[in-house]
């Protein structure tokens, strides 16, 4: 009974990867396509990735970037390390795995 609680653990923490990593990449491509859409369709940010505001009007505060931008630019840097993260213990916990398994046989 044991041996079955440890291997259902470890099951639920591997699936807590595998959302991780499909999570992060859903993220990663969905960030970018908005950065794509803020530089060429939008006019919002240029080609460096930088932000190009519309002229204000006179008198008006100057214009900042929202928080579409902000956070498209913040999870188009964090999403990849996450990416990278989780598929290095998903390796490293597959690779321990078929190391135990080979000794036990």
């Amino acid at each position: 009974m044991a041996g079955q609680a440890d291997t259902s653990r470890r099951r639920q923490r591997d699936r807590g990867l595998w959302w991780l990593l499909g999570t992060t990449l859903v993220a990663w491509a969905g960030s970018w396509r908005i950065i794509y859409l803020e530089v060429t369709r939008w006019h919002h940010m240029n080609s460096r990735l930088r932000f190009t505001p519309p002229p204000a009007p006179p008198g008006a505060p100057p214009p900042h970037a929202g928080l579409p931008v902000i956070m498209a630019l913040t999870v188009a840097g964090t999403a990849p390390l996450l990416t990278i993260l989780a598929t290095t213990l998903l390796v490293v916990k597959s690779t321990a795995r078929s190391r135990r398994k080979n000794r036990s046989e």
